[in-house]
């Protein structure tokens, strides 16, 4: 059993607890040095301070792309705000170096977790190899939320986008672009993975409800601009008239591919930052072209769960959140507040995170947050 202090809640750590849970990290240092420079620390002072308020921090498994700088670029800010409004008392962010290294990952949470926080915030780089990590964590009493991925850890609240959605976003609304009829190319994701197949699946599902449309090449882009642009360019030369191609979020580079073969860029699925927006604007592309991805804001939403957790709100395990889709009729607006590699994110407030939960409670519509204006 864990005991309560009065005056904060949400600590439920033992002394023993702790005591146990330094033995076994105690090899592994501090976040300082092993982060590269790749931490931040909001309110500076000895590890778990904040006075009465809570300490949240978030550990990033990967931070080598556009997506998750602005992921973690958005926490910072709500978590400054949140800070300043009194909500939070400190947070702190590490972000694990190299490739998407769960054994890297692993090793800075349990660094993490010595510093003592609250709740521990979590994108994390495997679906399996952190779940004993995350269960010290819950065991010492510290509120964990994954985000941007399932992961296989019982004691953690969940909260992600669809994969089937990004799917269907990705391809339906392209295939209506161009008339129901032609011939497209389907740009994979990340062969082998478990999302990637199930985006595959519902693509397939969609494609077969559209006779009129000839699937005429399948390439592996892994949902990354210069990867999708090798891999189409590739496959120019042995294909008739393309209309659409179907991605991940690697539109910007099929089209870069397109314009290298000299050939009319075709509908795509642009990714939604800046640079890519900017491009389907500026080349003025009217051919049904969209631009779809999962939300960076995840990690805001993230935030909020973790201090309704803590304040003993009840949050459901797993929740789905919407996400991002860009048509022709919004893009301009999202095109003028993104910088070339920041991605567009769902500004999510506390209020409009609790009325999402409260959508997921009850199946409800899914809450549509507004666009950013340049005014904002």
């Amino acid at each position: 059993m864990h005991m309560r202090p009065t005056r904060r809640p949400w600590r439920a750590a033992s002394a023993a607890a702790i005591s146990a849970l330094a033995v076994l990290t105690a090899a592994c240092g501090s976040g300082g040095s092993g982060d590269s420079g790749a931490t931040a620390d909001a309110a500076g002072g000895t590890a778990g301070g904040g006075g009465d308020k809570p300490f949240i921090a978030l550990s990033n498994g990967f931070i080598g792309n556009g997506w998750r700088q602005t992921m973690i670029a958005k926490f910072e800010a709500a978590a400054e705000q949140a800070k300043t409004d009194g909500l939070i008392g400190k947070y702190k962010v590490v972000n694990a170096p190299g490739e998407n290294s769960a054994t890297e990952q692993v090793a800075q949470i349990k660094s993490l977790l010595l510093q003592k926080p609250d709740a521990l915030l979590i994108d994390p780089a495997s679906p399996t190899a952190l779940q004993p990590v995350i269960q010290q964590a819950c065991t010492s009493g510290v509120k964990v939320v994954v985000f941007d991925s399932a992961i296989d850890a019982p004691c953690a609240h969940v909260l992600q986008n669809s994969f089937v959605d990004w799917a269907t976003y990705a391809a339906k609304p392209l295939l209506e672009g161009i008339g129901g009829k032609g011939s497209v190319i389907v740009s994979r994701g990340v062969v082998g993975s478990q999302p990637e197949a199930e985006m595959l699946d519902t693509t397939k599902k969609i494609l077969a409800d559209y006779p009129g449309v000839k699937t005429v090449a399948t390439v592996t882009g892994m949902c990354d601009g210069a990867t999708a642009q090798k891999a189409v360019l590739g496959v120019l030369s042995s294909v008739p008239k393309v209309d659409g191609v179907i991605g991940c979020g690697d539109g910007y580079g099929v089209a870069q591919a397109f314009a290298t073969a000299g050939k009319p860029v075709p509908a795509v699925d642009f990714e939604t930052n800046g640079r890519a927006l900017s491009y389907w604007r500026d080349n003025k592309i009217d051919n049904g072209s969209v631009a779809v991805m999962s939300d960076p804001g995840q990690s805001v939403a993230a935030l909020w769960e973790a201090l309704d957790l803590l304040d003993g709100k009840d949050v459901p395990k797993q929740m789905t959140f919407p996400i991002v889709l860009i048509e022709q009729k919004d893009r301009d607006a999202w095109a003028s507040v993104l910088k070339p590699d920041e991605y567009a994110a769902w500004p999510w407030t506390q209020e409009l995170f609790r009325q999402q939960v409260e959508a997921v409670k009850t199946g409800g519509k899914p809450v549509q947050p507004p666009i950013p204006s340049a005014a904002s």
